[in-house]
């Protein structure tokens, strides 16, 4: 049994796993059996597990680094990528739709995508570690420690998860999808200036904005999650939010890496 309560602000998130869509049509009714804080986090650590044990196997599936002479390429030691990666990716993207599309079936569709994502970011971890040395150690570390950071700042009310804050953070990232596709359409016709010091400085500046907006994404998570157990959400949908809190943490995880490689180039 459920009662229609109206969704209160807090419930706006700029994740597009959770979308303002979603909020109306799913967290604002209130059930018998209404979802919990530490119901969302249980859930958050299972997906968590399957996605790192996805990320071991796509580790264990690419081959060995093999020296080669890049140039001007990030260094001199590349790995191949595992046979079933494109596969992987396609499922990834696919699953993460039915996800979106299906949110009450997020432990089953949930679980596949944590796999399949971990295994592709298992793969791009052991390329970036063949050629920098720790970097993924480093990478992890860092993610824990702004996921901390903004779990801090969202406790204790320093930011504050508001619709003004969710525009922000859809306004940029609309901003970095709109950088990114120019920066696609220009390295066709110039591929060199990928490597340019004028595209690492631009690069640098540019990743160090995309983690600041994962970072208030993850503010965002948080007051959604809050908002949903205030509003009694149907207990089901703690998947839901608990993958929408690993895509932002994948998200944040991929671009602190990229940073860290950026800045290994500069060395």
């Amino acid at each position: 049994m459920t009662h229609t309560t109206t969704a209160p602000a807090q419930l706006r998130s700029g994740n597009p796993a959770l979308s303002e869509s979603f909020v109306e049509n799913n967290l604002s009714s209130r059930a018998t059996r209404s979802m919990t804080v530490g119901g969302v986090s249980v859930k958050t650590i299972v997906l968590l597990i399957a996605l790192v044990a996805g990320g071991a196997w796509g580790w264990a599936s690419a081959t060995q680094p093999v020296a080669v002479d890049l140039g001007t390429g990030y260094a001199n030691t590349t790995v191949t990528i595992p046979g079933g990666f494109w596969l992987a990716s396609f499922g990834a993207f696919l699953l993460g739709i039915a996800t979106a599309v299906q949110p009450r079936r997020a432990a089953t569709l949930g679980m596949l995508y944590a796999l399949c994502e971990g295994f592709c970011l298992g793969a791009i971890s052991a390329m970036f570690d063949a050629q920098t040395e720790g970097i993924v150690g480093a990478a992890i570390l860092s993610t824990v420690c702004v996921f901390v950071v903004a779990l801090f700042l969202f406790l204790t009310r320093i930011i504050k998860p508001t619709q003004k804050l969710a525009f922000g953070v859809v306004a940029g990232m609309g901003g970095l999808c709109l950088l990114y596709f120019f920066v696609f359409i220009l390295s066709i016709f110039n591929w060199g200036w990928l490597y340019s010091d004028s595209f690492r400085s631009i690069g640098l500046v540019v990743t160090v904005i995309a983690i600041v907006l994962a970072a208030l994404s993850l503010v965002l998570d948080f007051g959604t999650i809050e908002a949903g157990v205030k509003a009694g959400a149907p207990k089901e949908l703690e998947w839901y939010l608990a993958f929408g809190l690993m895509v932002t943490l994948v998200w944040l995880y991929i671009t602190i890496l990229r940073l860290l490689a950026l800045l290994a180039r500069n060395r």
